[in-house]
C-alpha cells in the first residue's frame, strides 16, 4: 500500500522585512540632512532620490552622496586608476574612508567652502539647480494654466 502526503503552500509569502517606527523616522531625518545638504551645494532637487534599499541619496552620474545618520559620505566610481588618482587630489578636503582601485568613498566631515562644494557636485556630476527669476516663473505659470484650459488637456 502506498502513502501519498501533500504539501501544502500559504496562500501568500511571508514579509521578511519589518519596518520600525524608528527606521521610517531615520529615513526622514536622512532625508531632510540630504536636502540640506543639497541646497549648500546648490544641487537640484531631483536628484534626491531612493535607492534599492529606500535609502535617500543624491545621485549624480559618477557617484552619490549618502548618510548614515551621524556623517555625510560621498562614493565616487571612475572608468580608470589614473581618473581615480585625480579624483583623490581633488576631493583632499574629505577623508578617504575606502580605497578601491578605481573607486571608492569619503566621508564629509565638516562645513565646505562655496569652492569646495562646487569641486564635489561638478565631480560626482550631480545636476545644478537653475535659478529662476520671479519674471520668468510668472510666466511659467501663466503657461500651465492656459494650456490646463485648453479642450485637448487631459488630467492624469
Amino acid at each position: 500500500m502506498t502513502t501519498m502526503t501533500t504539501i501544502s503552500r500559504p496562500a501568500q509569502p511571508a514579509r521578511t522585512t519589518i519596518r520600525r517606527r524608528s527606521d521610517l523616522d531615520d529615513k526622514l531625518a536622512d532625508r531632510a540632512k540630504l536636502a540640506a545638504f543639497a541646497a549648500t551645494i546648490g544641487a537640484a532637487r531631483t536628484s534626491l532620490k531612493r535607492d534599492t534599499c529606500g535609502d535617500w541619496l543624491l545621485s549624480g552620474l559618477t557617484g552619490h552622496i549618502s548618510t548614515d545618520g551621524a556623517a555625510l559620505y560621498a562614493y565616487v566610481a571612475c572608468s580608470g586608476l589614473r581618473a581615480w588618482t585625480n579624483v583623490k587630489a581633488r576631493l583632499s578636503f574629505a577623508t578617504l574612508t575606502q580605497d578601491g582601485d578605481d573607486e571608492g568613498a569619503l566621508r564629509l566631515d565638516r562645513q565646505l567652502t562655496s569652492d569646495e562644494a562646487e569641486t564635489l557636485r561638478t565631480t560626482l556630476r550631480i545636476r545644478k539647480t537653475r535659478p529662476v527669476s520671479d519674471q520668468a516663473l510668472k510666466a511659467l505659470t501663466i503657461a500651465r494654466q492656459r494650456i490646463e484650459r485648453s479642450p485637448c488637456y487631459e488630467a492624469r
